[in-house]
């Protein structure tokens, strides 16, 4: 461990005390109207409590042993009589039975992505065959997306795909503000106009209800569950909501949750976007610093953009070249917002992307006519984020400026502070500026309530879930326990292998064992095959 990552480690494990959270005892008239009211709010959802009818799933989603099944939810819990909305779950059984514990409900974060389609490609890659005997890895698609009850804001598959197709990134050069704000404003307006009805009740505070209806749905008494990314917000939210009801929670990739939804401060959330406030951008230069560092260490034989050294010139080269002009490569056309974006999602995955997009970084600098490809939107897209499904629950969930020229002013500054990131992050999540249900059933905490000790887990270089986020949202927690990952990459399912880290959250699954206080995991390998500690 270096100098620095033990200073740090220091002082998180300092900070994360955990001290026992005491719930101030109910008493007199407010008790009594506290029990009525929860009473006639379990009675009010008693038709949605259902035994669910596993089976075959479809074709087109999963083949055997996995299974599939619908819920009923209400779609708005303040009128639980009125109209319903389906939820589409998936399972893969626990292997061995007799050493099933229960369900461990997963989140993939997203926010958006379909667990209905996430889980198959993942259940054995994330995890390990002791979880896999002692649970049924169990997912589903939030309310608002995939096969559940969705929002549709565009009439065909087509009209969605060129629609997104069309917006840029982040405007540039500036004089482009205008048409981007239009283009970004049409969302809203569209996602208002075929699904109105839907919008005021998409929510992370809708969806923590729907897990816990689910949870009654599968006969656990108590919550098994696993968020990564904006899974943990879900997470947070359901633990503070039900704090009698967890048996135990991960958070893989978390975040600072007062600061997610309203800011830490008053106002900052009308000053600044959420990824700015989280320090995305100052994140995505860390994680970019790791890459360059790794790449040359690795030499041009393994990593591509190593030819000829600095390599943090030769970033602001490209981005310079970009800006002026755009950049012809391989049948593409790489504008400086293109290459800004590209570069950073490909930051998410260490192992599987970076050699690749130094391939690419380096054709790109040259200018290469080579044969190799321009990166198609699945490399480009770790999460599949351009999609209403993103915006539907992260508009709800959050404030953010409402006014265009808090964010072109704040995008110049950013774009100083932070080339190239510094805009992009600041212009990531426009439409929410002018959604309509914008901060709308949002819960804003507290974040303290959860009875049961929640375990965080960070990669030191996360370029999405900054690392200080993290300790901020465990903080908040009270009851959690951090493990940093002494690696790169946005959460387990991306970043660097680690024996250390995989082993301690399959105890505290299985057998509620947690890790030391302070625990920092090392990583097994870093790309490029080079050793820990590069």
């Amino acid at each position: 461990m270096t100098a620095a990552v033990s200073a740090v480690v220091t002082a998180v494990a300092a900070a994360l005390v955990v001290v026992a959270v005491t719930v101030p005892r109910a008493g007199g008239a407010s008790a009594v109207a506290a029990r009525v009211a929860v009473t006639s709010s379990q009675s009010a959802l008693s038709g949605y409590r259902v035994t669910l009818k596993w089976g075959k799933c479809p074709a087109s989603v999963a083949k055997a042993p996995f299974q599939c099944a619908t819920a009923p939810a209400p779609l708005n819990y303040a009128r639980p009589g009125g109209a319903r909305i389906q939820l589409a779950l998936i399972r893969l059984p626990a292997a061995v039975r007799k050493e099933r514990i229960g369900s461990l409900f997963i989140n993939f974060g997203g926010p958006g992505g379909a667990g209905t389609k996430i889980l198959p490609e993942r259940a054995t890659t994330v995890f390990s065959a002791a979880i896999r005997d002692h649970f049924d890895l169990v997912s589903w698609d939030t309310r608002g997306t995939g096969l559940s009850t969705a929002v549709r804001c565009f009439a065909t598959q087509q009209d969605d795909s060129n629609y997104f197709g069309s917006v840029p990134y982040f405007p540039y050069p500036p004089s482009t503000d205008a048409s981007f704000w239009s283009l970004n404003a049409q969302l809203g307006k569209d996602c208002q106009q075929r699904a109105g009805t839907l919008l005021p009740h998409m929510s992370s505070q809708d969806t923590a209800r729907d897990l816990d209806l689910l949870r009654q749905d599968v006969g656990d008494a108590k919550l098994t569950y696993m968020g990564f990314s904006y899974g943990t917000v879900i997470g947070a939210i359901y633990a503070n909501l039900f704090p009698r009801n967890v048996r135990a929670m991960v958070f893989d990739g978390s975040v600072d949750f007062k600061a997610n939804a309203i800011g830490d401060t008053p106002g900052e959330a009308q000053k600044y976007p959420v990824d700015v406030r989280a320090g995305v951008d100052v994140a995505g230069q860390d994680v970019l610093g790791r890459f360059l560092h790794l790449c040359a260490k690795a030499g041009s034989g393994s990593c591509a953009f190593a030819a000829g050294g600095n390599l943090p010139a030769k970033w602001r080269t490209l981005l310079a070249r970009s800006r002026a002009n755009p950049i012809q490569y391989a049948g593409g056309t790489y504008f400086y917002s293109t290459i800004v974006a590209v570069t950073y999602y490909n930051l998410y995955k260490p192992m599987a992307d970076w050699p690749a997009l130094a391939t690419l970084l380096q054709g790109l600098y040259t200018s290469s006519s080579g044969a190799t490809p321009a990166m198609t939107p699945q490399q480009m897209y770790p999460v599949n984020n351009t999609n209403e499904g993103y915006y539907i629950s992260q508009c709800a969930d959050i404030e953010v400026p409402t006014r265009e020229s808090v964010y072109d002013s704040l995008a110049a500054t950013e774009d100083v502070k932070v080339p190239g990131f510094g805009r992009f992050v600041t212009y990531d999540m426009t439409p929410c500026g002018s959604w309509p249900a914008l901060h709308t059933d949002a819960y804003d905490g507290p974040w303290n309530r959860s009875r049961a000790t929640i375990l965080v887990i960070n990669s030191l270089h996360d370029p999405a879930t900054p690392y200080p986020g993290a300790v901020t949202g465990a903080r908040e927690l009270v009851n959690a326990r951090l493990i940093t990952v002494n690696g790169d990459g946005h959460t387990s399912e991306y970043s660097e292998p680690s024996t250390c880290r995989d082993a301690a959250k399959q105890a505290y699954l299985i057998s509620l064992r947690l890790p030391p206080r302070g625990l920092v995991c090392q990583v097994n390998q870093l790309p490029w095959g080079l050793p820990p500690g590069s």
